[in-house]
């Protein structure tokens, strides 16, 4: 892993792609956190780098796709550039770094700081802040059914045809050429979306970073699981060996 500039917040960079699982990552393991050590006090605080872009709901906002007769399926090869080429450039990354530096030194406490996004591992002084840097994976039709489920059927959109334009036209190009490309960067992989080995495997890796005075036992998965059994003497080296144990499951 890399160095890091921040004392006291432990950054935790959560990337991928659009409905991957990011957000739902970030709460498992805040909320993961919470329960291996609730003997000891813990400042977990997510960051979504939505709130650091112009959209206020999504950072591909599917109104700029219109949904008239000319379905993205159907769209003449001229007419493609008319929508919004969606480029990383949306996201105010120095801002974000300025907001992290300052939560650190306002802070007298170890935080742990979730920063889910898209482009969470695009910027290299942003990785370098870091202290686990992950990916979350997943195919391109389960997470074309997850956009479809969150914002059509739970009513943030009621038209199919705007999210099917934004997948075609925005997110599918932005993905091949921005996102996927940063997940050489990482440190773990998460290959088929938050699941629970996967966040396992990161709190493991968290668990190193922390005061070692405010370091728990872990009693949620059996010793001999994809971690030492003593957590305190972990060096960072064995993370390596427990990212490969997980990979060969799955």
């Amino acid at each position: 892993m890399s160095a890091h500039h921040l004392a006291t917040s432990i950054v935790v960079l959560l990337g991928g792609g659009h409905a991957a699982g990011k957000r739902t990552a970030a709460l498992s393991i805040r909320d993961q956190l919470h329960s291996t050590m609730q003997e000891f006090p813990i400042d977990v605080q997510i960051i979504n780098m939505n709130e650091y872009t112009d959209h206020e709901k999504s950072s591909v906002d599917p109104s700029q796709f219109p949904s008239s007769k000319s379905a993205a399926i159907t769209v003449k090869k001229e007419e493609k550039y008319k929508f919004p080429i969606l480029k990383p450039s949306r996201f105010n990354f120095e801002k974000l770094k300025h907001d992290l530096r300052r939560l650190d030194q306002s802070s007298i406490t170890q935080k742990i700081v979730l920063v889910h996004g898209l482009y969470a591992l695009y910027d290299k002084e942003l990785r370098d802040m870091a202290h686990i840097k992950v990916f979350i994976d997943s195919d391109a039709d389960t997470r074309l059914i997850r956009w479809i489920r969150r914002d059509v059927l739970e009513g943030k959109t009621e038209n199919l045809e705007t999210v099917i334009n934004a997948y075609l036209l925005g997110a599918r190009v932005e993905m091949s050429d921005y996102i996927f490309p940063t997940k050489e960067f990482c440190d773990v992989i998460m290959p088929k979306g938050p699941e629970p080995n996967s966040v396992s495997l990161v709190i493991d890796g968290i668990l190193l970073y922390v005061s070692k005075n405010h370091q728990p036992q872990r009693t949620d998965l059996p010793s001999n699981y994809l971690r030492p059994s003593e957590i305190g003497n972990f060096e960072k080296e064995r993370f390596d060996i427990q990212k490969n144990k997980f990979y060969q499951l799955n």
